[in-house]
């Protein structure tokens, strides 16, 4: 897989962050970022990674933490948030309150919510699905598991959705378990890890560049 950024994007980062007094060793694509941070060395066989954002979901496939093949799915978390905003009729902000605590609202609420999430993630995990098909078949080799990641695979149920619709294996990423942390703040890091997979990447590039 051959990657390239544009001069300008890099001018603009350079200059983003020679303005906040900050110095950058290097920039990296994300999803290299991504793999870094949620493939375990162990993980010889195919794997697909299901970064679902606020705006899109991203789709990487690798195999022994090599990258062959790459999908966006113009879907995302904001999805939901806009979607509960029009059918519940109140402001973004609070339609976004009610997804967060999505599981915690009134039963009433839930309901609605319930249905608004699978009008989204429901084509999200179907293009999903076809994309996992497709290199399998290609190349002739069952992808082992999915790892999700994002922001948008926090909401609740998410994980169980996206089991029922995938057919396969499915679990969160845990991209804090490759860093050392207090015993006190392993749940706490585990259940907002997914939102930091690509920070978390690029400290592991650099701690490496250290040693």
């Amino acid at each position: 897989l051959v990657v390239a950024i544009h001069n300008n994007v890099l001018n603009d980062y350079s200059s983003i962050i020679a303005n906040a007094k900050l110095q950058a060793s290097f920039f990296e694509i994300e999803m290299f970022s991504t793999i870094r941070s949620v493939l375990e060395s162990v993980d010889n066989d195919p794997i697909m990674i299901c970064d679902i954002g606020a705006g899109a979901t991203k789709l990487y496939i690798a195999e022994r933490g090599i990258v062959y093949d790459s999908h966006i799915i113009n879907r995302g978390s904001q999805d939901i948030t806009l979607n509960i905003s029009k059918s519940l009729g109140v402001d973004v902000s609070f339609a976004e309150k009610l997804k967060r605590n999505y599981g915690r609202n009134s039963p009433e609420q839930d309901s609605q919510i319930n249905e608004i999430v699978d009008l989204v993630v429901s084509p999200i995990f179907s293009d999903t699905n076809t994309i996992l098909l497709n290199y399998q078949k290609r190349k002739n080799k069952n992808v082992s598991k999915v790892i999700l990641i994002g922001g948008g695979s926090m909401l609740s149920g998410i994980l169980e959705k996206a089991q029922e619709k995938l057919g396969i294996n499915v679990i969160n990423g845990d991209p804090f378990s490759k860093l050392q942390s207090p015993a006190f703040l392993e749940e706490a890091l585990r259940q907002t890890g997914l939102s930091f997979s690509t920070a978390i990447g690029l400290v592991i590039r650099k701690l490496q560049e250290m040693d």
